[in-house]
């Protein structure tokens, strides 16, 4: 059985989860690939696909084609959304040889590289759709909170998702994995998808590296203050209002000098101060692996999320996680074993879910959660998982 993943990038949250996937697969013996857009990685069998002269071409224009059909959404993108995207991708895929090679197709986080008319409807093939977020079932917008931020562009936005819907009703075969039961809840009420099986298979993490370590020793290495309780905070981009820095920052003022936040992302406004250690972005999962093994704990004050891979990342550390009440938190955290979920999306139940934690941190035992997570999230379970989805997807197609 030969597996085709297609993402637009290989880089970034939904890349990395891919790449995960991706390995895990080939460390099982089963014959993997990866056809992407962007490529950075050096992971063997990652193709990036090989744009024409005329597509570069079309790509240095507006989408699409100079019309300026999506300018108004474009124009509102730096400010109002997090990322948007468009189902008319320049490349057509159709052709390739990995494409026509595959016994079966895993879609993952796409963005506006496929073109969806032009993919739907040629490949005769069984598809397994990942979702990494709600795009595939939305418009432009990869999450609701950008739909609903962004009224004034409802018209369009329901537009695009109405010929996306189209476009993926002619897939000769299609089946959705969900990450987690909150996106699986969406995708069974949208109108993409609410025909289709539906499946749940949580990301992976490297358990070599996301492990325990002697918490002393990796203070001393980050230069963490000893006595005091150590939360962490992570995001690609801490501006980011999905992820809910600005929560985070209202709910420790009321924290007292015994606590320290670590902080690790991009920002052009943070500055290390008394109790604030910012630390910058890191992209070496050892290092990564060193700060979830320093703090106390994890915090993850997302408005909306779906299975974040620091979540993962952190309980496989043995770090326990305060988090919010969405996504696929509620499926992992459980109140007094390996986190705690705040009441409420908002920083007084930030603050009262992190002063619990401080006040009862010795009953989480960081052993006990490393390696239930060890066994939840290992890579050898995730590929017998999809191995088996992959099986039954091609009889169910035939």
């Amino acid at each position: 059985m030969k597996i085709v993943h297609i993402l637009s990038a290989d880089s970034g949250g939904a890349g990395l989860a891919a790449l995960r996937l991706h390995q895990a697969l080939l460390a099982s013996n089963i014959d993997s690939h990866i056809l992407c857009f962007y490529k950075q990685s050096k992971v063997p069998h990652v193709v990036c696909v090989e744009r024409t002269t005329c597509t570069k071409i079309l790509m240095r224009l507006p989408i699409p084609f100079k019309n300026g059909k999506y300018k108004k959404v474009r124009n509102s993108y730096g400010n109002l959304y997090e990322c948007i995207s468009f189902p008319e991708g320049y490349d057509c895929i159709t052709d390739h040889p990995l494409v026509k090679s595959a016994d079966i197709i895993n879609l993952h986080w796409v963005g506006s590289s496929l073109n969806y008319k032009l993919f739907f409807r040629n490949i005769k093939k069984p598809i397994i759709w990942t979702l990494h977020d709600m795009n595939p079932f939305l418009g432009c917008a990869h999450y609701q909170g950008d739909v609903e931020k962004n009224i004034d562009n409802y018209a369009l936005e329901t537009k695009i998702r109405k010929k996306k819907e189209k476009w993926i009703h002619q897939a000769f075969h299609l089946e959705i994995v969900n990450l987690c039961d909150w996106m699986k809840n969406l995708t069974i009420q949208s109108e993409a998808f609410k025909t289709y099986p539906q499946h749940i298979i949580r990301n992976s993490v490297n358990i070599e590296v996301f492990k325990l370590y002697n918490k002393e020793y990796v203070r001393s290495i980050w230069n963490v203050p000893n006595g005091k309780t150590v939360l962490l905070f992570i995001s690609q981009n801490i501006s980011n209002p999905r992820k809910g820095f600005d929560i985070l920052l209202e709910a420790i003022k009321k924290l007292d000098d015994k606590t320290h936040l670590m902080i690790i992302g991009e920002s052009i406004t943070i500055q290390s101060k008394a109790n604030i250690q910012y630390i910058g972005s890191i992209h070496d999962e050892q290092l990564m692996a060193l700060a979830y093994a320093a703090a106390d704990a994890f915090i993850l004050p997302s408005r909306e999320d779906n299975l974040p891979n620091t979540m993962l990342e952190s309980l496989c550390c043995g770090t326990p996680v305060i988090t919010m009440p969405t996504g696929g938190m509620m499926d992992i955290i459980t109140n007094g074993e390996n986190g705690i979920i705040a009441d409420a999306i908002e920083a007084e139940a930030l603050y009262k879910a992190i002063h619990q934690f401080i006040n009862t941190k010795s009953l989480f035992i960081r052993q006990r959660i490393s390696q239930k997570s060890h066994t939840l999230f290992s890579p050898k379970k995730q590929a017998q998982e999809y191995y088996l989805l992959y099986q039954d997807c091609i009889k169910r197609a035939q």
